[in-house]
Formats: C-alpha cells, sequence, structure tokens
C-alpha cells in the first residue's frame, strides 16, 4: 500500500488537540491541590433557557397559577421544599439532595436590562460581563491566574462536549474539549487493521527526527509523541474504573460518570463543563421539561453517590444554571417564552443546603418578566473565593457580595 505524508498525518493528528502523559497528570494533581486544596468544580450548563418557574415552583402563590392554567404544576404533585415552593415532581433525585442538605438553591440569580436573546445571554452569563462583549470567559480568567508563570499542563480544565464554552476562554491557557474517550486514540484506515502498529511507528519516527524553525513546531512535535501514550492512559483510567452506582441513560449522565472516571482516576483539572441541551420549551412545555429535569436530577443523585462511593464528594462542588429562566405568562402554546431571572443550584457535600436570596415578585414585573433579586456574578463571586481560593475581583472586574453557602 502507498501511503504519502500529507494523509498519513491527516489520519492520525485527529488526536492531537488533548496531550496527556503519566507524568503530566501528576504534575497538574500536586499542582491543583497547592491551588485549591483540591477543590475541583462541575459547571453544567442548560441549554436553552430553562423554566424555573416550573422548576422550583411557588405552589402556595395564587398568581403561579392565574398565570399558567395550563402548564402549572398541581400543588398535590409538587415535591415540597417547605410551605411555598416545591420540586417539579420529577426532580426525586435533587429533592434527595436537599433533604440531605447537599443542595442550595439561589433563588432569582439574572443580571440587570436582560437580553432575550439565547446567543447574547448566554455570552453574559459565560463571560461575567453583561456591559460589554467579552472575550474570555470567567473560568478562563481563572485559569490563566491559576497558572500564571507555570508551563501549560494537559488538562487545565476538560470539556466533555463537542465545542468548548466561552466559559473556559483563556488568553494563557487551551483547555481541551473530550466528549468521547473512545475516539480519542490514534486514528488509522479500518480496512487495513493489521497495519495500525506499523502507522504508529512511523508516526513516531516522522515526529522524532521532525526539526523546524518555524513557531510552534516543537510544541506539535512534542504532541505527536506523547498522544498515542495520552490515549493508552485516559482508556486505563476508564476501564480501571469501577463503581457500585448505577448511572440513568443520557448525554448528562455520560459526562457526569466520565468527568467522576477522570476524577477518581487522578485528574486533578480544578474545573469540569458539560452540558443539557433542549430546554427552549416555547411549546408543549409540560412533557418536554419533565424528561430533561428528571435527567438532570437522577444523573445528579447518581454523579453525587458515585463521589461518595470514591471518597471524593468533599472535594467535588457542581454548579448549575441556564441562560435565562421563562416568562411568568403561559403562551398559547402551552410553553413559555425567552424570560429574565433563574434559579441557580449548587451541590455537594461541603456546602450548607437550603434556599439562598428571595423568589422574585410574581405580580411586580418588568414588561411581563421576573425581576432579578440577585446579582449572578454573586454565584460567581462564592464559588471563586470559597471554593477555588480566587481573587473574585481580579476574575470579575470588581467585588460582589459572597453567599455562605461553603
Amino acid at each position: 500500500m502507498t501511503l504519502s505524508r500529507r494523509s498519513f498525518i491527516q489520519g492520525g493528528l485527529g488526536m492531537l488537540g488533548l496531550m496527556l502523559t503519566a507524568d503530566q497528570i501528576f504534575e497538574l494533581q500536586a499542582h491543583a491541590a497547592a491551588q485549591n486544596g483540591h477543590k475541583q468544580l462541575v459547571l453544567i450548563q442548560l441549554s436553552g433557557g430553562n423554566d424555573g418557574l416550573n422548576t422550583v415552583i411557588p405552589f402556595a402563590n395564587g398568581a403561579y397559577y392565574d398565570a399558567r392554567p395550563q402548564i402549572a404544576i398541581a400543588q398535590n404533585e409538587v415535591l415540597k421544599l417547605n410551605d411555598e415552593i416545591g420540586f417539579h415532581p420529577s426532580m426525586t433525585g435533587m429533592h434527595q439532595l436537599f433533604k440531605d442538605g447537599k443542595l442550595a438553591i439561589v433563588q432569582g440569580a439574572g443580571y440587570g436590562s436582560p437580553n432575550r436573546s439565547h446567543f447574547r445571554s448566554i455570552e453574559i452569563w459565560q463571560t461575567a460581563e453583561p456591559e460589554k462583549i467579552g472575550d474570555t470567559g470567567w473560568l478562563g480568567r481563572y485559569l490563566d491566574l491559576a497558572y500564571a508563570g507555570k508551563d501549560q499542563v494537559a488538562l487545565p480544565a476538560v470539556n466533555v462536549d463537542a465545542m468548548l464554552p466561552k466559559t473556559l476562554y483563556a488568553r494563557r491557557v487551551v483547555v481541551p474539549s473530550v466528549n468521547n474517550i473512545y475516539e480519542f486514540r490514534f486514528r488509522s484506515d479500518p480496512h487495513f487493521k493489521k497495519d495500525r502498529g506499523h502507522r504508529i511507528e512511523a508516526f513516531n519516527d516522522i515526529y522524532s527526527a521532525f526539526d523546524s524553525k518555524r513557531p510552534h513546531a516543537e510544541m506539535l512535535r512534542k504532541a505527536g509523541l506523547e498522544a498515542n501514550q495520552a490515549s493508552d492512559h485516559l482508556l486505563d483510567i476508564v476501564k480501571s474504573y469501577k463503581s457500585s452506582v448505577k448511572y440513568p441513560n443520557g448525554k448528562l449522565a455520560d459526562g457526569l460518570k466520565f468527568i467522576s472516571q477522570m476524577i477518581s482516576g487522578g485528574v486533578g483539572a480544578p474545573v469540569f463543563t458539560v452540558s443539557l441541551d433542549g430546554f427552549d420549551t416555547h411549546a408543549n412545555q409540560q412533557r418536554a421539561q419533565a424528561g430533561l429535569l428528571k435527567q438532570l436530577s437522577d444523573a445528579l443523585l447518581a454523579f453525587q453517590s458515585d463521589l461518595k462511593d470514591h471518597g471524593l464528594e468533599d472535594r467535588v462542588m457542581t454548579l448549575v444554571f441556564s441562560e435565562f429562566g421563562r416568562r411568568v405568562q403561559e403562551n398559547s402554546g402551552k410553553g413559555t417564552d425567552h424570560g429574565t431571572a433563574e434559579p441557580l443550584f449548587l451541590i455537594g457535600s461541603s456546602i450548607r443546603g437550603g434556599l439562598y436570596g428571595e423568589a422574585p415578585s410574581l405580580t411586580s414585573l418588568d414588561a411581563g418578566d421576573l425581576k432579578h433579586t440577585v446579582d449572578f456574578r454573586t454565584v460567581y463571586a462564592t464559588v471563586l473565593e470559597s471554593w477555588l481560593n480566587a481573587d473574585s475581583k481580579e476574575i470579575l472586574g470588581k467585588r460582589f457580595e459572597t453567599l455562605p453557602i461553603v
């Protein structure tokens, strides 16, 4: 078989987006421990704009039922948190976490001058810069500070999705996206399976002898030589992972399970991100949101149980957010349109579970929208200061109050 250098390298370079060696893993683990005491953050984005009023339900408020005659959740179905509010009936897992004191709800989170565009609003949440178009994410700026003056490590953070969110955009740190560990390997021609070993050997020979004065050539050369070892190591982590916890089916559960595998396998990245799509419920909201909230709730309960089984629950916090909530009034399609304020969720055994912030009024509205009662950057500042041991002012641009959650 004739093999051109171009086609060979095109086949093999698909795995170079993430470079990981065993030495780098232990280096990162030690570095993470020094930076934040082994604290790790998992960020879950509910893409599309989750309806907060049918998630954390004000069942004791008649205005809720007046505004939603078709899609409101009946009082006798609500999973009560107190005498006024409760969870959607599909959220049994999160209800259990709340009762166990491992889930905090921040009510009415949002920002001034709300924007109903998905693209702009998610950009605001990801950059934490409502007043301008930011070019770095709030956690990207955290990573730039955490690794300032240090060599780039393989996994400063990990995005478990196909596309890197702007949350992790940084100036000096490169964050990989790994959404399928079994595709993170040298891609040889499947028609010539027996030739795989020769291709890998040739690849290593090419990159060992490669000599160029071009910018970044040395970085790419080292990446090529280390990529196969990286693939083997991550696959070993997955294969050696053992747990008695059964995760539910679904993309989010798969992502959280992979994150648990990495954390329990020694990957000390301080931040992991993952998302769950489908929350843009303009029509037929009841069925769609019920299924999504069940996926979220069941996956979070399994993830927290898995961390506990591995003795890791004290060092991992999970933050759940969406780009905006929905409007108070239901629409004619038995759904809801883009709105503003929403509840945020923080999960972990090291937090003080309960309710934080003030629930927005359902009658004193801003052009039909809820008025936010908590600046979302207050939550970010709390995570940065109390969990990641970072200077939130340097990252968020000014000082925000923090909540006594941790």
